[in-house]
């Protein structure tokens, strides 16, 4: 009796381990936002964006809104003819750093 209990959570403990890692598969990795700057033209933006995992810093020219409509398979984002983006790998990490104080004689 012990045994099949053993045996059922054994099942139920490798069932969840499972579909824990498909879940994870399936998950998107996130680039963090570093922030926003002015494109020069009315209702664009220039988004900056970092990937952790390459060391790659992008670039994005987009509207600041978005236009979709909703259809019965979901959300369909309008084309724009504002978007582009451009990619580079940074070499060596940026830190800022103050400057040094000036010392009169």
């Amino acid at each position: 009796m012990y045994r099949n209990i053993l045996l059922i959570i054994l099942g139920l403990t490798i069932s969840m381990g499972v579909h824990a890692q498909e879940k994870k598969a399936n998950e998107k990795p996130k680039m963090k936002f570093l922030g926003a700057f002015d494109a020069g033209q009315a209702g664009v933006s220039i988004y900056k964006l970092f990937d952790q995992s390459d060391n790659v810093v992008c670039y994005v020219l987009a509207p600041d809104a978005a236009s979709r409509k909703q259809t019965s398979e979901g959300l369909i984002y309008d084309s724009n003819s504002v978007g582009s983006i451009s990619c580079l790998m940074v070499k060596v990490p940026v830190i800022p750093i103050a400057a040094e104080p000036v010392r009169l004689k």
